[in-house]
């Protein structure tokens, strides 16, 4: 059967501007949704090993849900794009051709996920396409030269496709007037049980990296390219997430779990997560060098989302594909400069089924 494609409002923001959401599924296998307000991955249901249909996501049923102070004072970006650079900046600055760009704190005395007023608050035009082997809905937004101190205009665009098979990608195309830096990803938190109110601590985990990026005490990566071996960060065997978040290691210690960015080996699939109770699987593949892990360490429960739940801490983990966090300002990390006239593009893949 074809994917199909629905949409209609989903609120309207303060200033009046209305908000659509979209809805792609095949009915019995996959659905999620996807609204044109940071285009935002909001829902996501899938089949557990009994066949029923439950919300993996975390997130909100509204557009006030999105909009609400204590959600936005807790900056978990829930399913939004973000950039124009995923992560954190080193001193909230980086240079291009020997001018120094500042950028403006919006978490304390940080600069995340693009600033005060990143692509997850913006109001992005949409077109929606749809065949007979598959539907899709991209998002256009002009970033222009100077938002956020951030060089050059950015034409960006986001793509969520769902096809025959069920496979869900992300895919992001970008250009720019001038030269510049960018990094965006989509920061969604799934639980695969279904419900919120469990830890992922019991999910299994895989990634093929066999490094990652240390941090330091102000969460940002210290520049070496680390080994797994012999640490609590070797995923390449699956095994329970707890047995990481238990230990006493440095740097879980210092992030509060897992928040690191996992150097992907080339594989074809670049990560796999599973619940074990639920029987659901969840399969990555995607383009970009680098997979950030954070397992939910800073959900406290200071606001409800969906069914009225308080997403506590560990109640979500987030697969975020992307170039190395603060790549900008590291010159042995991927290059994420654009330079004027080159296409940016990336793209990452999940397919979801239940576990043999």
């Amino acid at each position: 059967m074809k994917p199909l494609l629905t949409s209609q409002p989903f609120g309207v923001l303060p200033n009046g501007v209305e908000i659509t959401i979209f809805t792609i599924s095949i009915p019995d296998k996959i659905s999620f949704s996807v609204m044109n307000y940071g285009a935002t991955w909001t829902h996501l249901f899938i089949p557990d090993k009994n066949g029923m249909m439950e919300d993996v996501l975390l997130g909100f049923d509204t557009l006030d849900g999105f909009l609400q102070k204590d959600y936005l004072n807790n900056y978990c970006y829930l399913g939004a794009t973000v950039g124009r650079i995923a992560g954190r900046a080193t001193d909230n600055k980086f240079s291009l051709d020997s001018k120094t760009f500042n950028l403006p704190p919006n978490q304390g005395n940080t600069h995340l996920h693009g600033g005060i007023e990143g692509w997850d608050k913006k109001v992005w035009e949409f077109e929606t396409n749809q065949t007979d082997t598959a539907a899709s809905v991209t998002f256009s937004y002009k970033s222009p030269d100077g938002e956020e101190n951030y060089p050059g205009t950015v034409d960006i665009q986001v793509t969520y496709k769902l096809d025959l098979t069920g496979k869900l990608t992300i895919s992001y195309a970008a250009t720019s007037d001038s030269k510049t830096v960018l990094n965006p990803t989509n920061h969604f938190y799934i639980n695969l049980s279904g419900d919120f109110q469990t830890s992922i601590e019991d999910h299994i985990f895989q990634v093929n990296a066999d490094k990652f990026l240390p941090m330091n005490e102000k969460s940002l990566p210290t520049g070496e390219l680390q080994s797994v071996k012999d640490t609590v960060f070797d995923f390449n065997t699956p095994k329970k997430i707890s047995a990481t978040l238990a230990s006493k290691d440095k740097q879980i210690n210092l992030a509060g779990g897992i928040d690191h960015c996992f150097v992907l080996n080339d594989e074809q699939e670049s990560a796999i997560l599973t619940d074990t109770k639920s029987g659901r699987r969840l399969k990555l593949l995607t383009t970009s060098p680098g997979l950030q892990v954070y397992t939910g360490n800073y959900l406290n429960g200071s606001f409800k989302g969906k069914k009225d739940i308080s997403f506590g801490k560990r109640s979500a983990i987030c697969l975020e594909a992307q170039y190395f966090p603060d790549s900008h300002n590291q010159e042995h990390f991927p290059s994420i400069v654009l330079d004027k006239g080159e296409v940016f593009e990336s793209s990452t893949s999940f397919l979801f089924d239940i576990m043999p």
